[in-house]
C-alpha cells in the first residue's frame, strides 16, 4: 500500500511540474497531496502497531480455579455399582463339555449258551452238558462286534452362588445343575438295556442343593448329590467320564451299567466339615427313603425313579422297583491331606435293598433247590391274566430277597515332586442275604483299584490303570447264560490315556480300555457317567428271557475292549 500511494504521490508531482504556469491548478494539486501524505503517515502508523504486537510474546492467561465438586449424584453411583453386580451373577455359572468318538465291541462273538444238568440227583451240582437235551444251541444275535458312535460325556451345566445373611457370618448357599446331551436328543433313558424316568438335561439333574456356610464350622446342605463314599477318591480316577472309568468295578455291585455306590442320592441331606489342623476333614450324608411300602417296590416319595436307579419293572417282569430299590441311604468319610500325601477311609449303607428280580429267568437247576422262596401264586395269577407277557424260561420273583447292602473302602495317593501321582483303592461290598439265598449272591466281593498319572511338561498327561473285582459267593444265573460249571466270576478292566492340555480349561484326550470277564461275571465299559456303555447283552429284541435262546440277556464272559478319543472343556 504504501509503494502505491508513493507512486501515485509522484505522478501527482509530475503533473503539478507540467502545469506550473496555472497557478490554480497547481494549488489544488498541492492540497491533494498534502492529504495523501496524511493517510500515508496514518497507514505507516497502523503497521508498524501491527508488528509490535506479533512480536510481542502471547499474554499469560490464569485459569479461574475449578469449581468445587459435591457428592456425586445418586444416578452415577448407580451406575459405577452394576459392573461388579454383573460380574458375580456371570462368574456363577460354570460347566464341562465332554464329547467324545467311540470304536468299541462287545466281545462275545462265538459265545455259545448250552444246556447244563446237574450228575446225578443233587439239584445244586455238579453240572455237566445236558447229554439228553438235543435243542439247539443258541449264540449271541445282532451286531455284537466293533461299532463307531458318538457320545456324551460327564457334561454339565450349573449355576451356584452365596447370599451374606445380614448381622452375621452365615451365608446362604445355593447350586443348582443339568445334564446336557450334545450328541442325541434330551428325553427319557429308554434305551434298549437301559430304562429310566429321569431326563437328563431336565433342571435339577445334578448336584443340587441349598444349604448354609460359616467361615468355621462347615456347610450344611439339602438336595441331590453324589454321595461322600463316591467323591472320597474321585482324585484317584484319572479316567473320570472316559471309557476306562473305575466306575466300572469300583462301587459297582452285580457288573451292571448301574454303579450302586456311585450314584447321585435323591432327597439328601449332608454335612462337609472344614479342614481341621490343616489335614483333617469329613463328610457325612443322610438319605431317608421316603417310601410307604414295607419292601420299598414303588418309588420312593417325589422320585421319577426307584431308589437306588432305573424305573419300575427295570430287571423283572413285574412293575416292581424290586432290582436294586432301598430304603434308608447312610454315607460318610474321612479325608487326611499334607503335602503330597492323601489318605482316606469311606463307607456307605443302603437299606432293605429289594432284588427280588433275582428269581426271574431261571435258567439253571439250582431254581429248584426250595420253590418256597419264589412267590409262584402271584406269578401264576398274573401268568393267567396276561398270557402273553409271561413267556416259557420265565419264573417268579423271589419272596424275601431284601437285605442291607454296604460297602467299605480305603485309598491312598502320593505326589512326587516331577510329576507323578500314585493311586491305590482297597474295597469290599457286603451284601447281608439269608444262607438259604447266598447260592445267587453275586454282590459281595473285593475290589482293587491302582493307577499311574504322570504329567509331561506342562502340556501332557499319561494315565495307566488297573481295576480288580474278586470272586462273589453264587450268582443269580437266571439273568444271563449262566454257565454252571464255572463259578469264579472275578473280572479285571486295563486302561491307559493321554490327554494334552491346550490351555487350562480345554484338553484332547485318547483311551483306550478293555474289560476282561472271567465266568460268568459280566462288567461292562463305560459305567459311571458316559452317555454311552458298552455291555455284554446281545442284540435280540424279545422281551422274554429264556436261556436255551440266549434271547435279550447278557452274555457272562464276555470281553468288551475299544478305543475313545474326545475334547473336555470347563468353565
Amino acid at each position: 500500500m504504501l509503494i502505491a500511494l508513493a507512486a501515485c504521490a509522484a505522478n501527482f508531482l509530475a503533473q503539478g511540474s507540467a502545469l506550473a504556469d496555472d497557478a490554480q491548478e497547481n494549488k489544488a494539486l498541492k492540497e491533494q497531496m498534502r492529504q495523501m501524505m496524511q493517510r500515508m503517515d496514518a497507514l505507516q502508523k497502523q503497521v508498524e502497531g501491527l508488528s509490535q504486537k506479533q512480536s510481542a510474546p502471547p499474554p499469560v492467561v490464569v485459569a479461574p480455579p475449578p469449581p468445587v465438586q459435591g457428592p456425586a449424584p445418586p444416578v452415577a453411583a448407580k451406575v459405577e455399582e452394576k459392573e461388579p453386580l454383573l460380574h458375580k451373577i456371570i462368574s456363577g455359572f460354570y460347566g464341562t463339555l465332554d464329547v467324545s468318538f467311540d470304536d468299541t465291541t462287545k466281545g462275545i462273538n462265538g459265545l455259545v449258551a448250552y444246556h447244563y444238568a446237574p450228575v446225578g440227583s443233587n439239584p445244586l451240582g455238579p453240572f455237566q452238558i445236558d447229554p439228553n437235551n438235543s435243542a439247539p444251541k443258541g449264540g449271541p444275535v445282532g451286531r455284537v462286534g466293533y461299532m463307531p458312535a458318538f457320545s456324551t460325556n460327564k457334561s454339565v451345566l450349573g449355576y451356584r452362588g452365596s447370599h451374606k445373611i445380614e448381622g452375621s457370618d452365615l451365608e446362604f448357599i445355593y447350586q443348582i445343575e443339568t445334564q446336557p446331551s450334545i450328541t442325541s436328543s434330551p428325553g427319557l433313558n429308554t434305551s434298549q438295556y437301559q430304562q429310566s424316568n429321569v431326563v437328563k438335561g431336565g433342571i435339577g439333574y445334578g448336584d443340587t442343593f441349598i444349604g448354609f456356610q460359616g467361615p468355621n464350622w462347615g456347610k450344611v446342605k439339602v438336595g441331590t448329590t453324589y454321595s461322600p463314599y463316591k467323591k472320597s477318591t474321585d482324585r484317584m480316577n484319572p479316567f473320570s467320564g472316559m471309557l476306562g472309568d473305575y466306575s466300572v468295578i469300583m462301587g459297582n455291585s452285580g457288573g451292571d451299567n448301574r454303579v450302586e455306590f456311585g450314584t447321585r442320592l435323591d432327597h439328601s441331606l449332608w454335612y462337609e466339615s472344614p479342614k481341621f489342623g490343616k489335614m483333617f476333614s469329613f463328610d457325612v450324608l443322610i438319605s431317608p427313603g421316603q417310601n410307604r411300602t414295607y419292601n420299598n417296590v414303588v418309588q420312593s416319595s417325589g422320585s421319577p425313579d426307584c431308589n437306588g436307579g432305573n424305573q419300575p419293572g427295570s430287571g423283572n417282569l413285574l412293575l416292581n422297583c424290586d432290582d436294586g430299590a432301598f430304603d434308608d441311604a447312610y454315607s460318610i468319610d474321612l479325608k487326611f491331606e499334607t503335602g503330597p500325601v492323601y489318605l482316606t477311609a469311606a463307607y456307605e449303607l443302603h437299606k432293605r435293598v429289594n432284588r427280588n428280580s433275582d428269581g426271574i429267568g431261571s435258567n439253571n437247576p439250582i431254581y429248584g433247590v426250595n420253590a418256597s422262596l419264589l412267590d409262584s401264586a402271584t406269578f401264576a395269577a398274573l401268568q393267567a391274566e396276561f398270557p402273553t407277557s409271561f413267556g416259557a424260561g420265565a419264573s417268579p420273583p423271589y419272596l424275601n430277597d431284601i437285605a442291607d447292602e454296604s460297602a467299605f473302602k480305603v485309598g491312598a495317593q502320593f505326589t512326587f515332586p516331577f510329576g507323578l501321582a500314585v493311586s491305590g483303592i482297597y474295597e469290599y461290598l457286603k451284601h447281608s442275604l439269608p444262607p438259604e439265598l447266598k447260592f445267587q449272591d453275586e454282590r459281595q466281593r473285593n475290589g482293587l483299584w491302582f493307577a499311574l498319572s504322570q504329567d509331561i511338561f506342562s502340556k501332557n498327561n499319561v494315565s495307566v490303570g488297573w481295576a480288580h473285582a474278586g470272586r462273589t459267593p453264587g450268582d443269580p444265573g437266571g439273568q444271563h447264560n449262566y454257565n454252571p460249571t464255572n463259578t469264579d466270576d472275578a473280572a479285571n478292566m486295563y486302561t491307559v490315556a493321554w490327554k494334552h492340555r491346550f490351555d487350562k480349561n480345554l484338553y484332547w484326550y485318547l483311551d483306550a480300555a478293555e474289560t476282561v470277564n472271567k465266568g460268568n461275571a459280566h462288567y461292562d465299559l463305560g459305567a459311571g457317567g458316559r452317555g454311552l456303555t458298552t455291555d455284554c447283552h446281545d442284540g435280540t429284541n424279545t422281551p422274554v428271557i429264556d436261556y436255551t435262546s440266549a434271547g435279550n440277556t447278557t452274555w457272562g464272559g464276555c470281553r468288551e475292549k475299544g478305543i475313545s478319543t474326545g475334547v473336555n472343556y470347563k468353565f
